[in-house]
């Protein structure tokens, strides 16, 4: 009788043991998702600049209304080239939209202006993805194949730390534009406020109008480091409806 308790008792501990053995090696050959990579750029995709909806839009006048403290930021790190590790600090953006318009606020860190005073320079380019190389022939751009088509909105500043405008372009071009804007340089921090329209007049931009999209697009300052590319974010995606 003492053999069958024991072999009984053994039996019962290994049918308790075993699922607690596999359980744990289950544990340890988890494989958690990694982040989404674009498909063009071969870069993350971070989290996504949310766009709020608004009734009473605000100014691109370069000065901060209260409304933009109901748009979340998105901080964006940043890193030196397109494909680099290093860090190179960070972006703060929000966005707004109304029926007509999409409204963007950028901030970042800098110790000075960053130029000669009398001279103009790029500052920043927001770099949209616009449309798949699908969809635009090349025969409507007068080029060979399909092609790349990608928007950007830059701005320009003077060696004053002033802002002298934001222009949206595309290429293939087709739209070379300024966009309504105000902000410059202080005390440490350059600002950017634009607006541009959710419906565009060119046939090679994005309309932002379709709330169930993400409409995808990656920062890049100009700071003319020797033997360093510009810092510049991963791809991030504006959505709309928030």
């Amino acid at each position: 009788m003492r053999k069958k308790a024991g072999t009984t008792g053994a039996a019962i501990a290994l049918v308790l043991v075993v699922p607690l053995l596999v359980w744990a090696v289950a544990r340890e050959t988890v494989v958690l998702p990694g982040p989404r990579i674009d498909p063009d750029l071969g870069v993350p995709i971070g989290e996504p600049l949310r766009s709020v909806a608004v009734d009473s839009p605000p100014e691109t006048d370069g000065v901060v209304e209260a409304a933009w403290e109901q748009a979340p930021p998105l901080t964006a790190p940043l890193h030196y080239g397109l494909h680099g590790d290093e860090p190179a600090g960070e972006v703060e953006l929000r966005s707004m939209h109304d029926e007509d318009n999409v409204y963007f606020l950028a901030r970042w860190s800098a110790e000075t202006p960053g130029s000669e005073p009398g001279a103009w320079r790029n500052l920043a380019t927001v770099h949209w993805r616009l449309v798949s190389t699908g969809e635009v022939s090349g025969e409507s751009t007068g080029s060979n194949g399909l092609a790349c088509t990608v928007g950007c909105h830059t701005a320009t500043a003077d060696g004053q730390g002033r802002l002298v405008g934001i222009r949206a372009e595309t290429i293939p071009p087709g739209l070379d534009e300024d966009l309504p804007a105000g902000g410059g340089w202080s005390m440490g921090d350059w600002l950017m406020e634009w607006s541009r329209p959710r419906v565009s007049a060119s046939p090679y931009d994005q309309n932002l109008t379709d709330s169930a999209q993400g409409y995808r697009f990656f920062v890049k300052l100009f700071l003319g480091l020797d033997e360093r590319p510009d810092p510049m974010s991963d791809v991030h995606e504006l959505r709309l409806g928030w």
